[in-house]
């Protein structure tokens, strides 16, 4: 006898894998596919504080080698990118991109009266609200103005959603592994009576349809496996699943990935280098690994930090919370070289350096460039940069 499907154990069905519903919100009609995105964003975040001074490094200037004794680097050991501005030696990977035109450098990002908690930078950078309590993430919002029928449209390699990520509708997971996404021991009726039922007209059937849509997705992402190659570290183990995910074809809008460690109140020479040395080594192959593909088209790479560190370095041969930092952006299409304006070194603000681009630019860039929407409705009145040709 074929199992009966009815409205009440429809909304009785209520399961997820790896954060991923298995059936809309409610009954209520789905809204009609956005369109397969132009291309996925990637964000990764430097979690900590990078600091940015001594990651686009104003060599040259006289400030900087006061206010640094211990940590300045001289124009002998920058990778150098135009008069008096170079990369931190460990980011030399990146050299090749940057002159393919595949890196472009934003500088000074930041927004009005900066704030120096990591909690509520993260919060400000992930909402791109800085005057208000934070609502819904700003790839969350993009996210509702462009419906989709879609049962998974974003991905965060983490245990926790980053707020960037939440949103009106429940199609963002989180993932740390794909086996979360196997179907758990006992769920195998609920995936008959979805198959029963997907012909069937109305609400329920509507329901069904869309929970047979995520089982497959479900199954589809369960059988992945972490791309193979010389990744490095945690964010290597991230980009590697990054990688599987986008190969899958999936139609993702976007994925987050988070790096830590740069909060480097002391002893910075050694740990910043080698974060910078992973984080360049690891982006390097991503993108060649994109190439191979035949992906790097269709995804935009964009590495920030909620924020930067202080111009002087402290009496622990570190650097206290600051404020503006570079954006690195990396993918085809794009302008390249250096953005935007480095701060002023003789003209600071309480010791910090003043932003000179609103890192909202870089994301109503994204939105225009990358779904092909307009940044109005997101982030308000905002000119986007001119990240891409």
């Amino acid at each position: 006898m074929t199992p009966r499907l009815d409205r009440r154990e429809l909304l009785g069905l209520g399961v997820s894998l790896g954060g991923l519903a298995l059936f809309p919100r409610c009954l209520r009609a789905e809204p009609a596919a956005a369109g397969r995105v132009r291309a996925t964003v990637v964000l990764i975040h430097l979690v900590g504080g990078n600091d940015g001074l001594n990651t686009l490094v104003p060599y040259a200037h006289k400030r900087y080698r006061s206010a640094r004794p211990t940590l300045a680097l001289g124009r002998e050991a920058v990778v150098p990118l135009s008069e008096g501005l170079g990369l931190h030696p460990s980011l030399r990977p990146l050299a090749p991109l940057w002159e393919k035109r595949q890196l472009a450098i934003v500088a000074g990002v930041g927004y009005p009266q900066p704030d120096f908690s990591h909690f509520r930078s993260t919060e400000i950078w992930q909402t791109a609200q800085p005057e208000r309590a934070p609502t819904f993430g700003w790839v969350g919002r993009a996210l509702a103005e462009r419906p989709s029928a879609s049962p998974l449209r974003a991905v965060a390699l983490a245990r926790e959603q980053p707020l960037a990520f939440t949103a009106p509708e429940p199609t963002v997971a989180t993932l740390t592994d794909f086996g979360r996404f196997r179907l758990p021991a006992g769920l195998e009726e609920v995936a008959r009576l979805y198959a029963t039922s997907g012909e069937r007209t109305g609400a329920a059937g509507a329901v069904a349809a869309a929970g047979e849509r995520a089982l497959a997705l479900a199954h589809k992402i369960s059988r992945l496996s972490p791309a193979d190659g010389p990744w490095q570290g945690p964010l290597g183990e991230d980009l590697r699943k990054a990688l599987s995910l986008l190969e899958a074809d999936l139609d993702l809008e976007a994925l987050h990935l988070s790096f830590g460690g740069f909060d480097t109140h002391a002893a910075q020479a050694r740990v910043h280098g080698e974060l910078l040395g992973a984080l360049a080594q690891n982006l390097a192959l991503w993108q060649a690994r994109l190439e191979r593909a035949k992906l790097a088209e269709r995804v935009v790479t964009v590495v920030y930090s909620e924020f930067g560190r202080r111009v002087d370095e402290n009496a622990s041969a570190g650097t206290d919370h600051g404020s503006a930092g570079p954006v690195f952006v990396l993918g085809n299409g794009l302008t390249g070289g250096l953005l935007g304006t480095q701060p002023a070194l003789d003209d600071l603000d309480d010791g910090n350096l003043r932003f000179t681009t609103d890192f909202r630019r870089i994301y109503a860039a994204l939105l225009r460039h990358a779904w092909d929407q307009d940044p109005a409705p997101v982030l308000g009145d905002v000119t986007p940069l001119e990240l891409f040709r």
